[in-house]
Order: C-alpha cells, then sequence, then structure tokens
C-alpha cells in the first residue's frame, strides 16, 4: 500500500507540473505583479522547507539584505524560490550548506541566487538543465525523485516577469542558480 501511494503521488506531483508548465506556455497564468520584499519572500520558503533541511542535516543562509524589493507576483516567486531551494538542499552534500542572496543589478534589475557546495553540474549538462525532463544524473534522479519539471517551471516564471535565469557550477564546488526580476 505504502508503494502504490508513493507512485500515486509522484504521478500528481507529474500531471499537476504538467499542467503548471502547459498553462505558463500557453499564456494562462496572468501575473499579479506587485512589490515585494525579497528577504520575507525567500524567509517564508525557508521556513516551508525546514522539514527537508532536517533530513539533509543542512544548513540554510538568508543573505537577501533587508529592504530590497522587487516587482513579482508573490506566489510564483515562492514558486520559483521552493524549486530552487529544494533542489540545492536535494542536489548538496549531506550536511552541507545552502545559501540564497539577492542584488540590485541596476537601477531596474535584482538578481536573486541559490547556491549550494554539492558536487556541481558538468559543463555538458549545464545548457540543458532548464528543459523539460531533463535530468543530468538520472540513476541519483530515480533515488531523490521529482518530475524533471522543476527547473522548466523555473525558467517560464522568471521569463513571464520579463527576467532571465541562469546557472553557474564548478565540478566538485556547487553549484548557483540566479535569476533576474524588475524592480518596480
Amino acid at each position: 500500500m505504502q508503494t502504490i501511494e508513493k507512485h500515486t503521488n509522484r504521478l500528481t506531483y507529474l500531471i499537476e507540473d504538467l499542467l503548471t508548465i502547459s498553462r505558463l506556455e500557453s499564456g494562462q497564468i496572468v501575473m499579479n505583479l506587485q512589490l515585494v520584499e525579497l528577504r520575507e519572500e525567500v524567509a517564508r520558503v525557508l521556513d516551508d522547507l525546514q522539514t527537508r533541511v532536517k533530513e539533509k542535516q543542512a544548513a540554510l543562509d538568508n543573505l537577501v539584505p533587508a529592504g530590497l524589493w522587487a516587482r513579482a507576483d508573490a506566489d510564483r516567486l515562492q514558486q520559483v524560490l521552493f524549486n530552487l531551494v529544494e533542489n540545492a538542499i536535494k542536489y548538496g552534500r549531506s550536511a552541507g550548506r545552502v545559501s540564497i542572496g539577492a542584488k540590485a543589478r541596476s537601477e531596474s534589475e535584482v538578481e536573486i541566487w541559490v547556491r549550494n557546495d554539492g558536487p556541481g553540474i558538468p559543463p555538458e549538462s549545464r545548457e540543458r538543465v532548464f528543459e523539460r525532463f531533463y535530468r543530468v544524473d538520472r540513476a541519483r534522479s530515480a533515488e531523490t525523485g521529482g518530475t524533471g519539471l522543476g527547473l522548466s517551471i523555473v525558467k517560464h516564471i522568471v521569463q513571464a516577469h520579463g527576467g532571465e535565469v541562469g546557472v553557474s557550477s564548478e565540478p566538485g564546488k556547487g553549484t548557483t542558480f540566479f535569476f533576474t526580476l524588475p524592480k518596480n
């Protein structure tokens, strides 16, 4: 029964993710843009992920400066942050560190980043990580779960805000995902 429940939940997540990405691609999701204080949004997401943090014995750092604002849909921003932080925990080192930070890039744009100290992503995989269902390490992905759509959803949400998303990584030294949002 537990196996059936596990697979039923996995299929439910897959269907929800497919519906989300389909709505994003077709423009059916309308962004409710408003000014959001980034440190508070990150704090909410980190609070929601405390169980995962304890399981992995990870340390989380909210390095977002107080008073940094962006124009975003708060719910969709939380979805982006949740996906990125959850991945950073999942694919980071056991008892590792995950840091979330942000800075103003210009008068009109902010950059938010999520960094872990895990094994990193090989250069040949970095361009593909935002593709639907792409997995860097299929064997490890089967063990850790997920639908393979999280980063694709992140990309579409960020682009719907008029931002860009990217990744930098050094094998053996960790990975940083970053994205931009309009400031106002």
